[in-house]
C-alpha cells in the first residue's frame, strides 16, 4: 500500500464507502434480510475507515517530512498536498509558510553575498571573535596577512595564528568592551606594520559578545615616512658640510686678509670645491624632484634614439676621465637598437654609471660598456673592476643618499644621489635597472629600456 498514489487511495476509500451504504440499505430493506450483505457493508466501511486513517497518516508523514526539509533549509519542500479536510488546510498554511521562508532566505542569502563582496572590496582585514576570542569569520585579507588557513573557525585566535601584538590588542579590546585604536606589528617573512581599530559586537541581549578587529596594513606609508625623514636628514646633512666650509674658509680668509696669496689661492680652492659640490647636490635635487612628477612623461620630449650614438658620446665625454685614472674605456654596441626616450636623460644615466665605475676602479683596470638586445628591450650594461659591493647592502643602493663607503663616496665627489637618479630614469622610459656584484672582483650594473615600438606604446604623446 505504500506505493499506491493517495489520490488511488481516496478513491478506493470512497468506493469502499458508498459500496458499504449500499450493501447496508440492501440488507435492512429486503423482503428476507440478508446476512450476508450486512457483513459485506460492514466489511467494506471497515475498509473505508481503515484506508481513510491510511491516508491521514500518509499526509500527516509527508507535511512531517516537509517540516524536516524547511527545518534542513531545503527549500521549497515538495510534497503531494491533501486534498480536503484537516490536513488540506495545514498543508496549505505550510505552503504558505515555505514561500514565505524562501522569500526570505533567498533575500538574506542576495544581502550575505552582497556584504561579502563589500568586506572582500574594502582592502581591509577584518576578522570576528567571540567573548573568549574564538574565530566565527574573517574576510580574505585577514586569512592573507593572519595566514588563516583550512577550517580555522571556532579555533582560538592564538591556536589559529601566532601573532603576539594581535593578541594582546585583542585582550585589551575585549577588557575595555569599546573602540579601541593601536599599531601593532605582524610577524612573518616580512615584519607588516597594521593600524588595528576594534568595535565591539552586541548580541541578541544587547550586552557585548564579541570584537570585530579592522587591520590597515600602513607598512608602505611608515616605510615612505621614514624615507622622507631620512632624506630630509640626509639633505641637511649634505648640504650642511659644504656650505659650513665655506662659511668657515670665507670667514678665515676676513680675518688673516689677503697678504698672503698662496695660502688665499688654497683657501679659494676650497671653496671652488664646495660651492661645485653644492652646486652638483642641487641640481641632482631638482632632477630627482623633476622625475618624481606625476607627468614627467607628459612633460618631457622623446624622440627615436639608437643606443649606440648615446654610448659613443659618454665615451667622448669621459675618455679623458678615463686615461687621466688610467683606466681603459671599452665601448661596444651593435648598430640600429632603438629606443623611445629622452637623450638628455639616457645620456645622464649612462654618464653616471660610467663615472661612478671609473673612479671606484683600480689603476690599470678596464671598464667595459655594452649596448644589445634582449628580448623586447634594450640593455646597457656597464661593468668594472672595483671593490664590489656586499651583498647585504645591494637592495638598498638605489636609494637617495645610501652610500656603501661613506667616506670614501665624499672623498671622490658623490652626491649619494646618482644611483637614485639613474633608477628614476629608467622608471620614467618604463624601464627598470639592477646591480650585481661581487666583493673584490667588481660590479656590473645594467640599465633596461623597451625598444622603440614598445615605448611609444608606454607614453602618452606617442598615441
Amino acid at each position: 500500500m505504500t506505493n499506491v498514489p493517495t489520490s488511488v487511495l481516496r478513491t478506493l476509500s470512497w468506493a469502499m464507502l458508498l459500496a458499504a451504504g449500499w450493501l447496508v440499505v440492501v440488507a435492512l430493506t429486503s423482503d428476507a434480510p440478508s446476512r450476508g450483505a450486512l457483513i459485506a457493508g460492514v466489511a467494506c466501511g471497515a475498509t473505508c475507515i481503515v484506508l481513510r486513517h491510511a491516508i491521514r497518516a500518509r499526509d500527516l508523514r509527508m507535511i512531517e517530512t516537509a517540516l524536516d526539509a524547511m527545518a534542513e533549509g531545503r527549500l521549497p519542500a515538495r510534497f503531494e498536498r491533501p486534498q480536503s479536510g484537516q490536513a488540506f488546510r495545514v498543508s496549505r498554511a505550510l505552503g504558505r509558510a515555505q514561500r514565505d521562508v524562501s522569500t526570505t532566505m533567498s533575500r538574506l542569502t542576495t544581502e550575505r553575498n552582497e556584504l561579502q563582496a563589500i568586506l572582500e572590496a574594502l582592502g581591509n582585514g577584518l576578522i570576528a571573535l567571540d567573548r573568549e576570542q574564538r574565530i566565527r569569520s574573517a574576510n580574505r585579507i585577514a586569512e592573507q596577512l593572519l595566514g588563516l588557513t583550512g577550517d580555522y573557525r571556532g579555533q582560538l585566535l592564538q591556536q589559529a595564528t601566532r601573532q603576539p601584538d594581535l593578541s594582546r590588542f585583542v585582550s585589551e579590546a575585549l577588557a575595555a568592551s569599546g573602540h579601541l585604536n593601536a599599531e601593532i606589528r605582524l610577524e612573518g617573512v616580512e615584519t607588516l606594520v597594521m593600524q588595528a581599530a576594534s568595535e565591539p559586537l552586541p548580541g541578541s541581549d544587547g550586552r557585548i559578545d564579541g570584537l570585530l578587529v579592522v587591520l590597515d596594513d600602513i607598512t608602505r606609508l611608515k616605510r615612505l615616512e621614514s624615507m622622507r625623514t631620512d632624506f630630509a636628514a640626509n639633505v641637511s646633512h649634505e648640504l650642511r658640510t659644504p656650505i659650513t666650509n665655506i662659511k668657515g674658509y670665507v670667514e678665515t680668509l676676513q680675518e688673516i686678509g689677503y697678504d698672503d696669496p698662496p695660502q688665499v689661492g688654497y683657501f679659494i680652492e676650497i671653496i671652488h670645491r664646495n660651492t661645485r659640490r653644492l652646486s652638483m647636490l642641487v641640481e641632482d635635487l631638482l632632477s630627482l624632484a623633476s622625475l618624481d612628477q606625476i607627468d614627467t612623461r607628459t612633460s618631457l620630449e622623446f624622440e627615436e634614439l639608437e643606443i649606440g650614438r648615446v654610448l659613443g658620446d659618454v665615451q667622448g665625454e669621459l675618455g679623458d676621465t678615463a686615461l687621466a685614472k688610467q683606466v681603459a674605456l671599452s665601448v661596444s654596441c651593435k648598430p640600429g637598437i632603438l629606443v623611445f626616450a629622452n637623450r638628455t636623460l639616457v645620456h645622464q644615466a649612462v654618464a653616471n654609471l660610467v663615472s661612478n665605475a671609473i673612479k671606484y676602479s683600480p689603476t690599470g683596470s678596464t671598464v667595459e660598456v655594452e649596448g644589445r638586445l634582449a628580448g623586447d628591450v634594450a640593455e646597457i650594461e656597464v661593468v668594472d673592476n672595483g671593490p664590489g659591493i656586499p651583498a647585504k647592502h645591494l637592495p638598498r643602493i638605489f636609494e637617495r643618499f645610501y652610500r656603501v663607503d661613506k667616506a670614501r663616496s665624499r672623498e671622490l665627489g658623490g652626491t649619494g644621489l646618482g644611483l637614485a637618479l639613474v633608477k628614476h630614469i629608467a622608471l620614467a622610459h618604463g624601464g627598470a635597472v639592477d646591480a650585481q656584484s661581487v666583493v673584490g672582483k667588481g660590479s656590473r650594473f645594467t640599465i633596461r629600456l623597451p625598444l622603440a615600438d614598445a615605448g611609444k606604446s608606454l607614453l602618452p604623446e606617442a598615441s
